[in-house]
Formats: C-alpha cells, structure tokens, sequence
C-alpha cells in the first residue's frame, strides 16, 4: 500500500540521484505541487527537460545542439512550423506535407525526421526539398539565416488550458526524468509548474506566442502566417485553404476536402499507427505505446480544472496576455 510516507520518500530519492550537472551544464529543478522535482537545463531562458536532452537531442549537449540550428544554412523551399509543445504540431506538418505534395497521402515518416531539436546537422543536411521543418523552439532560437532570407513561417497557436492538460498527459507517458521515468503527479500538481514556467522572463507559453505576434507586427514584409488550433478544428476546409494560399500552392476543392479528411484527428492517429515508423515514441515512451495522439479536442480542460483553478488561470492570463491581440476560443 502506497503511504504518505512512502510517497514521501520516492520523492526525495528522485530529487536525491539527479545530478548537479550534466555535460558539464548545470541541471536546475522546478518542482510541482507536491515537491516532485523537474530536472531541466536552461538555455537562453528556455528550460529543456533532462530526460528529453538524454534520450532525444544529438549528442546529449543542448547548448551546443542550439548554436547547431542557429547556423543551418537556409534553402530557397524552406518552410518552418512552429508551435509552443501540444499545439497541433503534427496536424499541421502533415497538412503542409499533403498540400506540398499536391496529394492526400500521408508521409511515412513522422515529423520527428524533420524536428529542428531532435536532428543533427547532417540529418538537417540530408533532408530532400522541399523540406518541411518543425520545432517548439522559440523565435530568438531559430535558424539565423533562415530568418535572414525571409523563409516562409507557420505559427500554430493553441489556447493555454488545453495546452496545458495535453501537456500533462504527455508527460504521463513520456519518461522526461533523468533516469527514464514518467511525471507522476495528478493535474493540479503539474498546474503548478505550467505556471510557476510562465513568471519567468522568457520561457513560457505566453512569451512564445506574443513573440511571434511582436515580430509579425515588426516585420509586416515577412512571410508568416499565424493560425488558432481550434480555428482549423472549427472549419478545417477555410484554414487549409488559407495554407495553401500562403505557400502558393496550386490547388483544388476536391484536394483541400481530401486533406482535411486525412487529417482528421482519429485518421492521424490511425496513420500513425498503421503507416509511420514511429521510432521516436518507442525511444521515450515508457510503455512503448503511442502517446502523441490523445485528444485533440477543445474544451478538454473543463474535466481537469476545478473552478478555483480555472479563476486563477483567468486571471493570470488576462496579465500575461495585456498588449496582445491574440485571440483564444476555450471552447467550441
């Protein structure tokens, strides 16, 4: 029987064997509700679990795998989505890959083949054009000569309670601890870290997306194209046309209704399953289950917040968001 003491003690033995640094980088901990600790190292502000730099990033060291990105070479059919983690990542890389292809076929190879944090400059390199490239990287880490040569952006964003409750559950299956382990606190213990992430001076869900917005309204010359999550949920057919439009595709009704349909999220998912080789959940899931699709809904969040926690989360967002003009739907 699990006990508050036990509980106790697993906890301060996991605190107990994270190491004090790691590549010769200093590990910081965030802790959650409970005192479960959150190993990360930070590069510029932006905090990176340990056990994803172990598991996922070339080589191990994430500072030099930053300066990495930063001087890849840009090709003239470059296109880079972006997106704050658990915000329609992989719907919209495979919506861009049908729409580039000119065909609703799904691509056998999962999107990680082409995520800027988890592959090395050869494999960048190696990538046939026109590459479509992905990463949850912010904007001040983005390829530099990429920004330079004006290389088309999408920025997918997503409302931050859904976010959040995707977020949690993937660290539910995803062994993100230094020596393979899952979180294994409820909701309202890692609610607490999502937060405590957003006081900080760069690092969180909100910087993200108001820099985007921030460097489009600076840069009105600059191809980027910024889209809602659920605004694509809502009416899948107008936003695919929108990115059609945007990466100046040629392309048909007949085309933008077969992608919308492959890309519904229960046939992603399917895909995913029965089509990709998805070497990467194998590598860090700690069942070796699929665990990128669970949802993709919204309005999921009303099951995890309680109405105290909701209120709060209102009132914090109203602050972090003041000056934006970003728009979030929380339900549908």
């Amino acid at each position: 029987m699990k006990t508050i003491e036990n509980e106790s003690s697993s906890k301060s033995e996991e605190h107990a064997s994270i190491p004090k640094e790691f590549n010769g980088l200093p590990v910081e901990i965030d802790f959650d509700g409970a005192g479960r600790p959150f190993p990360a190292i930070i590069v510029d502000d932006q905090k990176f679990p340990l056990g994803m730099i172990k598991t996922m990033v070339p080589g191990g060291n994430i500072v030099e795998h930053v300066q990495t990105i930063r001087n890849i070479i840009a090709r003239d059919d470059d296109v880079l989505i972006c997106t704050y983690p658990k915000s329609g990542t992989h719907w919209i890389w495979e919506i861009v890959s049908m729409l580039r292809k000119g065909k609703a076929e799904y691509d056998t190879k999962i999107k990680e083949t082409a995520m800027l944090e988890f592959i090395s400059k050869d494999q960048i390199e190696a990538l046939e054009s026109p590459r479509n490239l992905n990463t949850h990287f912010p904007l001040r880490m983005l390829p530099k000569d990429l920004l330079d040569k004006k290389r088309k952006i999408i920025h997918v964003m997503r409302n931050p309670k859904d976010a959040t409750v995707s977020m949690y559950h993937h660290f539910k299956a995803m062994r993100i601890g230094p020596e393979g382990s899952v979180y294994s606190g409820t909701f309202s213990e890692y609610l607490s870290v999502f937060i405590s992430r957003e006081l900080q001076v760069k690092g969180g869900w909100h910087n993200y997306v108001t820099d985007f917005e921030k460097f489009a309204k600076e840069n009105p010359d600059y191809p980027i194209l910024n889209l809602y999550f659920e605004d694509i949920k809502q009416d899948p057919k107008r936003e695919i046309t929108k990115v059609a439009k945007f990466l100046d595709v040629p392309y048909t009704e007949e085309l933008i209704t077969a992608v919308a349909e492959r890309c519904e999220f229960e046939n992603l998912k399917k895909a995913n399953q029965e089509i990709k080789d998805d070497y990467i959940t194998r590598n860090i899931a700690h069942d070796g289950r699929q665990f990128m699709y669970r949802k993709g809904t919204v309005g999921d969040w009303k099951n995890w917040f309680t109405v105290e926690q909701n209120e709060l989360f209102d009132e914090s967002f109203e602050r972090w968001m003041s000056g934006s003009e970003l728009k979030f739907k929380f339900s549908l």
